[in-house]
Parts: structure tokens; C-alpha cells; sequence
């Protein structure tokens, strides 16, 4: 039992361990804030090193591809990645000035293959950038793509009152669906074939002709016939209007096929119908002679009795063969004055009275 002396010590030393208790756990919960402050003040500089950083090297990037792509639209740099990157900022606007509408010629380029890389810059000599057939390969097909692309841009820088078409379907299986027309034009951008010298001058940096903004693909032929009909069909789509003038850039040893049996087809006056036969040099392994006779043997032959192509079983074959996609053309609606020519299937050749022409 506590005495009542003794009652006074005991309350003290109560108070005084209360006191402690509570110093302490003030000194705790001060350590404990002074730690948040310290852990959030880190934390703070930390992200604010993270933003710096991505900026810095955004902008790095930013900065070093805009000026890779600046030396690339001026041919100073090389390399798959450069070889990727088709169109630039100062690229030609399609129907710039609305230079279509006043267009009278139709040039047309017939397409072969279509590419397969995206690294373009030799796609006028290397194979690899073309998906070619066993028949085509080593005769010189990349270099005679190239001349016609060439040849094609060449005739249009001649005339501003020209549009031209690069023809083709979607015609190789294994390649997706990747058109002939849209291929050659997109060489003609990888390589820089708008710009060469002849097809105009350049003046504060930009070309003054204006070839790409009257070019355009065709983009559901699947054989010499349809590249020409179809291409008058997208002649009209564009323009308004059906062309006074054609010109067909090929092979030499397509000309006949062409000028005699496709243009009589289609009742087109020989008068307003030229064609530019090139062929590759014979060091590329092709060979004109052996050419001839397949163009005999395999197209001109059949067409001559099958001027529509959907009579006999090889040209229908070779339509099948090259739609791999089942693409139907839209010709129909969009050039109705040629219905009739569309869908004309008959050994005999349509009656003039029933072109637009």
C-alpha cells in the first residue's frame, strides 16, 4: 500500500514517462515527414530528368530525320532506309492547278510486274525488286521497266496536254495485293524519274514540269487488251472526258498486237494511234527473236481470233490466272458510253456506232 508520503513521487514519475512517450513519438512522426519530403523531393527531380531526356532525344530524332530526309529528296544519301522513302513534302500534288482537265492525250504504259521491295533505287537492273515469273527472269525485265517508265515520262514532259497511265492489275498471288500501275509509279518516285534532265527545267528547287501531277495508275488490267480499254476508261474518270489522241509504250514485238488487232477492236482510228516499241539491250539476256515467237505463238495468234479475249480458253485462262483477288472492275458505272464495248464478247469487231469515239 502507497503511503500519502509517497503518492507525490509516483504521479511524477508518471507524468515524466508520459512526457517521454510523447517526445518520442513526436520525434517519429518529424522523422517520418522529413523522410516523405526527402522520398517526394526525389521522386520530383527523377521525373523531371525523365521529361527532359525524351525531349532531347525527340527533338534529336526529330531533327536528324528531317534532315536525312532533306538530303534524301536531294539523292545525297543511301541505304534500305532511305530507299523506303517514296514522297517528300515538295512532291507534285496530283491535278496541281487542275492541269488534268485540259489533258487530250492519253499515254499509256503497259505494266509487267509488279515490286516486291521496298528498297528501289536499282529497280531498273535488279531482279529482286520485281516479282517475276520463271519465263521473265534474266531477260533484262527490270531494265526494259524501266525504259518504258522513262520513255512514258519522257513523251508526257513533251506534252502538257497529256495524261499518263501506268496499267496493271493486281496480278501476282503471291505478292498480296500490289497493282502493276501503282508499282511503276512508285519506282518512278524512288528513283527520281520525274526530275531527270529533259523532263523540265528546275527553278528554285522544284521541277517546273509538271509530269506527276498527270500521271495515274490503272489498277485492274489483266492483259494487253484491257491495259488500252480500261485505260481510256480511266482517261475519262479523271479528266472528264474521252482522249483525242493514244500512245502505248511496250515491248517492240507488241506493236502489231496492239496497233492491228487491240486498236482495230475497239474501233480506234489508226491515224490517232502511235506506239514506242523499246526493248532492253541484248547483254541483259534478252532475246528478240525468241521474244517474237512467243508474242506470236502465245498472244498475237490467239487474239487474232479472239479479239475480246473472252472466247477462247488460253486468253480466259490468262484473265483468271491474273486476278488472283477477284477485282471487277468499275468501268461500267464510271464510263457508261462504254458499256457496250465493256462487255462486247463476239469474234466479230463492234460496230463503230457503239464507241464513244
Amino acid at each position: 500500500m502507497i503511503s500519502s508520503n509517497s503518492l507525490p513521487r509516483v504521479q511524477r514519475r508518471r507524468k515524466m514517462k508520459m512526457a517521454g512517450a510523447r517526445s518520442k513519438a513526436i520525434n517519429r512522426l518529424t522523422l517520418s515527414s522529413s523522410l516523405s519530403r526527402v522520398v517526394f523531393i526525389i521522386c520530383s527531380l527523377v521525373c523531371i530528368l525523365l521529361v527532359v531526356t525524351k525531349n532531347d532525344i525527340d527533338g534529336n530524332s526529330s531533327s536528324s530525320g528531317s534532315s536525312q530526309f532533306s538530303l534524301l529528296r536531294r539523292g545525297e544519301t543511301g541505304g534500305a532506309k532511305d530507299a523506303d522513302i517514296w514522297v517528300g513534302p515538295d512532291a507534285q500534288n496530283f491535278n496541281d492547278e487542275n492541269v488534268v482537265q485540259e489533258a487530250e492525250h492519253l499515254i499509256m504504259v503497259a505494266g509487267h510486274s509488279v515490286i516486291v521491295s521496298g528498297h528501289l533505287k536499282d529497280a531498273g537492273t535488279d531482279e529482286k525488286d520485281w516479282y517475276l515469273l520463271d519465263y521473265q527472269k534474266g531477260h533484262g525485265l527490270p531494265q526494259a521497266i524501266l525504259a518504258h517508265i522513262r520513255k512514258g515520262i519522257e513523251l508526257a514532259a513533251l506534252d502538257r496536254h497529256s495524261l499518263l497511265v501506268f496499267s496493271g492489275g493486281e496480278t501476282r498471288p503471291s505478292t498480296g495485293p500490289i497493282n502493276e500501275g501503282s508499282s511503276y509509279f512508285h519506282v518512278a518516285d524512288a528513283m527520281h524519274l520525274w526530275d531527270e534532265p529533259g523532263h523540265g527545267s528546275k527553278e528554285d528547287g522544284r521541277a517546273s514540269s509538271t509530269v506527276r501531277a498527270r500521271a495515274i495508275a490503272e489498277e485492274f488490267a489483266t492483259d494487253s487488251f484491257q491495259n488500252l480499254m480500261f485505260s481510256i476508261c480511266r482517261f475519262k474518270e479523271v479528266t472528264g472526258h474521252y482522249p483525242r489522241r493514244i500512245t502505248v509504250v511496250s515491248y517492240s514485238f507488241k506493236k502489231r498486237r496492239f496497233e492491228e488487232l487491240h486498236a482495230a477492236a475497239i474501233q480506234w482510228p489508226s491515224s490517232k494511234f502511235d506506239y514506242v516499241g523499246i526493248d532492253p539491250d541484248a547483254s541483259t539476256g534478252f532475246d528478240l527473236v525468241a521474244s517474237s515467237e512467243g508474242e506470236r505463238t502465245n498472244s498475237a495468234l490467239p487474239f487474232e481470233s479472239d479479239p475480246y479475249g473472252c472466247n477462247s480458253q488460253i486468253l480466259q485462262d490468262k484473265r483468271k490466272q491474273r486476278n488472283p483477288f477477284s477485282r471487277t472492275p468499275p468501268y461500267e458505272l464510271t464510263c457508261p458510253e462504254m458499256r457496250e464495248l465493256l462487255k462486247w464478247c463476239s469474234t466479230n469487231i463492234i460496230p463503230s456506232s457503239k464507241v464513244p469515239w
